[in-house]
């Protein structure tokens, strides 16, 4: 099975991946996760994908096609739960071709959706760990590691926030409404508890 989970920035699409990772034994490509080490290391594209991540814009399409081919190629026996990719209808249109050289396709595009204000609010309390790199939220995930370096990420400031909201409604929904027409789109009340969205995407996937 594969399974592409997107939403808006801060919907919890990562924590249903994980959770259907748990569930289905499938491999993660967790994009913006792949994206922030590139941009961390000392690789050739690191000053790129910094500069779009920290601005809020896509980062270019052939890098991360090139990074998702890597990942299927490696993992081409086992299905995949695409968090964070594909960000536009063309990135869509490539997963399929890349998944169709392993005889494999897209079987659900999952749209967890919440309102703008509520993504603003969510994104806004994220913090990361200056040391040892973790991820969490002031609100839903407080700190647990011991190094009390927090700090915020550019790209969830507010003014990146809304940036990175109206790119997604205008490149990266698009592919929804495509799985819909498609029959394979599946829309999810974000603005509810985790385990009570878990639950309606078990039902919707019939599992």
């Amino acid at each position: 099975m594969n399974i592409v989970i997107m939403g808006p920035q801060g919907s919890g699409k990562g924590t249903q991946a994980e959770l259907l990772i748990g569930k289905f034994g499938l491999q993660h490509f967790e994009a913006g996760r792949i994206l922030r080490s590139i941009a961390d290391s000392d690789n050739q594209h690191a000053e790129a994908v910094k500069t779009a991540l920290n601005s809020g814009n896509l980062v270019p399409d052939e890098l991360v096609r090139l990074i998702a081919w890597d990942f299927i190629s490696k993992h081409k026996n086992g299905g995949f739960v695409f968090d964070g990719y594909p960000r536009s209808v063309a990135q869509y249109e490539r997963l399929k071709d890349m998944l169709a050289r392993f005889g494999q396709k897209i079987d659900y595009v999952i749209d967890v959706e919440i309102p703008e204000a509520e993504s603003i609010r969510r994104l806004s309390a994220r913090r990361q760990c200056a040391v040892c790199r973790e991820v969490y939220n002031l609100i839903t995930e407080p700190p647990t590691c011991d190094h009390n370096q927090l700090i915020q990420r550019e790209d969830d400031k507010p003014e990146a926030i809304k940036k990175r909201l109206e790119i997604y409604h205008q490149q990266s929904h698009p592919v929804f409404e495509r799985a819909v027409a498609e029959g394979i789109g599946i829309e999810i009340n974000g603005d509810q508890l985790i385990e009570v969205i878990h639950e309606e995407i078990m039902q919707k996937l019939n599992a």
